[in-house]
């Protein structure tokens, strides 16, 4: 009887093994998504972050010009973490017997990204607010604002919620101007 290489051995030892294997069907890693997308583009996701950050500018600026009164006005419009933030410096305000005067303004925003999760966002945006005709005021009516104050600031905005239900996670200064054109 002749010998047969060890050569051919192996690769006909895969073959009977692969062709006896029942085949098996990996399922993707993870089904796709059902549900539509919150948001059909990066300009209607950023128009949703604008206009819940141009709201919460607007009670919060209420609440200042209210003396830092009643700031649970601000809580919807924040996570627990941000209002912890936000309510100090409210509390600071109305113990100063500080008041705003004037309303500070968006005046640009540019989105740095945005993902869904399942029925959830995540908005990451920078916001120009331009500080222009606000003043802060003592308790005798004296501005307390310095000559060399910056007219406008920029922060970077984290919102997570539903199309209508944004709420801001995070809020940090930006140091980079050029946003605000």
């Amino acid at each position: 009887m002749p010998r047969r290489p060890h050569a051919l051995v192996a690769p006909l030892l895969v073959l009977a093994l692969v062709s006896c294997t029942p085949t098996t069907v990996i399922p993707p890693a993870s089904p796709p998504s059902e549900e539509a997308p919150l948001f059909a583009s990066d300009e209607e996701a950023l128009a949703a972050a604008t206009e819940a950050y141009e709201e919460f500018l607007a009670v919060s600026s209420q609440i200042l010009q209210d003396g830092g009164e009643d700031p649970e006005r601000a809580r919807t419009y924040l996570s627990d973490s941000v209002f912890a933030e936000e309510l100090a410096g409210y509390e600071q305000f109305s113990e100063s017997g500080f008041r705003l005067i004037g309303q500070s303004r968006i005046t640009n925003s540019v989105l740095q990204q945005w993902s869904q999760y399942e029925t959830k966002a995540e908005i990451i945006a920078y916001f120009c607010v331009s500080l222009e005709g606000t003043d802060v005021v003592n308790g005798s009516g004296e501005s307390i604002v310095t000559a060399d104050r910056p007219e406008q600031s920029v922060f970077e905005i984290v919102l997570t919620g539903s199309r209508s239900d944004l709420v801001i996670e995070s809020k940090q200064v930006w140091s980079d101007e050029s946003i605000c054109g």
